[in-house]
């Protein structure tokens, strides 16, 4: 009988898992000296020394969310009552628990949000799904805490698609003139 693969099965999610813990992905030192022509030497002391500068802080598999069905991100901006800490507290609990968070950060801007958290949801319907089920439902209040809620549903990368690394290194190639 044919085994079939599928990636999201039990067995490439606990090696894709692996692949995020510090030493299962190194830098391939061959391939490196292929692409700039420098020594090995040279190219082993600058990444211990990136590393030991803590600029490099891990090495990890790039993955394509589309491939498995997770097509949206999804942007909330959040006017929150921080005078309520316990309330505040909670919310920020639920947030560092929910799975599908990929970012939440404090917004300065010149309009009233002060919270932002970014989802990866496969539509828009399981994000409403998961934020019912994780947040609306578990804080009383919800809708006195949360004063004002913007939502941005984002599709596909269309015009553009770099990840922060690679922005982080075109910046830094700018800054030195290449």
């Amino acid at each position: 009988m044919a085994v079939i693969k599928k990636i999201d099965d039990s067995l490439r999610v606990k090696i894709l898992s692996s692949l995020t813990l510090k030493g299962c992905v190194v830098p391939n030192i061959r391939q490196i000296k292929k692409v700039t022509g420098f020594h090995r030497a040279t190219i082993k002391s600058s990444i211990d020394f990136l590393e030991s500068e803590k600029f490099i802080t891990g090495y990890r598999p790039l993955l394509d969310s589309l491939k498995i069905g997770y097509n949206l991100k999804n942007n909330n901006y959040f006017q929150i009552d921080l005078n309520n800490k316990d309330n505040f507290k909670k919310i920020l609990d639920i947030i560092k628990k929910d799975n599908s968070v990929m970012y939440c950060s404090e917004v300065i801007s010149d309009g009233n949000y002060n919270i932002a958290v970014t989802f990866l949801s496969k539509n828009i319907e399981s994000h409403h799904i998961n934020i019912k089920k994780k947040y609306i439902s578990n804080i009383p209040n919800y809708y006195d805490i949360i004063k004002n809620n913007s939502n941005f549903f984002l599709s596909g990368e269309i015009y553009k698609n770099k990840n922060e690394i690679d922005v982080l290194i075109d910046l830094l190639k700018e800054n030195i003139g290449e």
